[in-house]
């Protein structure tokens, strides 16, 4: 079975040439094509494409992408496709559009001085163990604790499997004061 560029099937398994990986299914392997940052994926075609460039090329020649102006191609690009054109990058959905949108890093590390978009991202720095003044995650949970407003996100009655951490404002609970920003 012939899928295109890229893209085999040996009667067994389904392969992604490109990562080198191995499906059980065609559908798990478009759902590879469509979510890895390793290639693009055209989705009308199913088709796989090395560089994003190869990708515009095809837009560009196919006649399955019937566009009347270069204009109309390109809010179908940012509308359909997660077009930031400030960077001219395709993002796999919209969510990854909305998330990696270019924002100034504003927050600084108390500890490192890094910079990042947000106070999460501070955090989220912090508790990996990726400041070199080695702040764990049990120090930034010895903070939270002593905040005094603690008692508002801090869950003091943790049963076996409880969370840490509870948003006062929809009542989810999580495991890390980084997912409460």
């Amino acid at each position: 079975m012939e899928l295109g560029p890229y893209l085999t099937f040996d009667g067994i398994d389904y392969e992604c040439t490109l990562c080198e990986r191995l499906f059980a299914s065609k559908g798990s392997l478009y759902a590879h094509c469509r979510n890895t940052s390793r290639h693009e994926w055209c989705e009308r075609c199913c088709r796989v494409f090395i560089s994003t460039a190869s990708k515009d090329a095809h837009l560009k020649a196919s006649s399955r992408h019937n566009f009347c102006s270069a204009e109309e191609l390109r809010e179908h690009d940012i509308d359909m496709h997660n077009l930031f054109i400030k960077c001219e990058r395709y993002f796999v959905n919209k969510n990854n559009f909305e998330m990696q949108k270019h924002q100034p890093r504003t927050m600084e590390c108390c500890g490192c001085y890094k910079t990042f978009k947000s106070f999460s991202g501070v955090l989220l720095h912090l508790e990996s163990g990726g400041c070199s003044l080695n702040i764990t995650e049990d120090n930034l949970d010895d903070l939270a604790r002593e905040c005094y407003q603690s008692r508002k996100y801090i869950n003091d009655e943790l049963e076996d499997g409880g969370w840490l951490y509870t948003c006062p404002h929809c009542v989810t609970e999580f495991s890390k004061l980084s997912a409460l920003y």
